[in-house]
């Protein structure tokens, strides 16, 4: 203020008389021909603890999201990712620098993919999610996997849908396991038209 006759959004951190805490904001310029300065200061409290409480939410959200064994995503209106976890880039195999911004169209078996936009499109237009919906993936390394998805729609600030989010569960095994178990099926079954003939 001394230096340049003015302060402009200055924060500090002050104590009442009963000895509670507040935070402030203020500017002020001086006047030092007329030996005076002026000013205005409004408490931020609030602003400061719901920027804290934030803070903590964001933190616990990341925490959750870590250590999710299935994958997360959130892809805008045209498919293309805009956040996910770790978990989601293990299962395609991607560094989260070549993930963000790729398309579905990009890693889903081609044979999924008018399947997979119709679902997205179904969301689109009714706002119900679809849950449990299967469809193969192909990695970064060519490996295709078998994933169980849910969709949800994102809304921006007037309500329309921005974008989908939901939960990734690669069940690869489980799909593997359910085909193997059908082939020992019919095989028996092949096995008892033999012994009845």
């Amino acid at each position: 203020l001394a230096e340049f006759g003015e302060v402009n959004e200055f924060e500090a951190r002050f104590s009442r008389k009963d000895g509670s805490i507040f935070f402030a904001r203020f500017s002020a310029r001086a006047y030092p021909e007329d030996g005076f300065l002026e000013g205005v200061g409004y408490d931020i409290t609030r602003e400061k603890d719901a920027i804290e409480e934030l803070r903590v939410s964001e933190e616990k959200y990341r925490t959750i999201l870590e250590s999710m064994e299935e994958g997360y995503y959130e892809v805008d209106i045209a498919g293309n990712f805009t956040f996910f976890n770790d978990s989601l880039c293990e299962m395609l195999g991607y560094a989260e620098g070549e993930l963000m911004g790729m398309n579905y169209r990009k890693y889903t078996a081609e044979e999924n993919a008018e399947d997979v936009y119709r679902t997205f499109n179904r969301v689109f237009m009714t706002g119900v999610p679809a849950k449990g919906f299967d469809w193969e993936i192909i990695g970064k390394d060519g490996t295709r996997r078998s994933i169980e998805v849910s969709v949800s729609p994102r809304r921006d600030a007037e309500g329309a849908v921005a974008g989908f989010s939901g939960i990734v569960r690669d069940i690869t095994e489980r799909k593997q396991a359910e085909e193997a178990l059908e082939k020992l099926q019919a095989q028996l079954m092949q096995a008892q038209k033999m012994e009845s003939m």
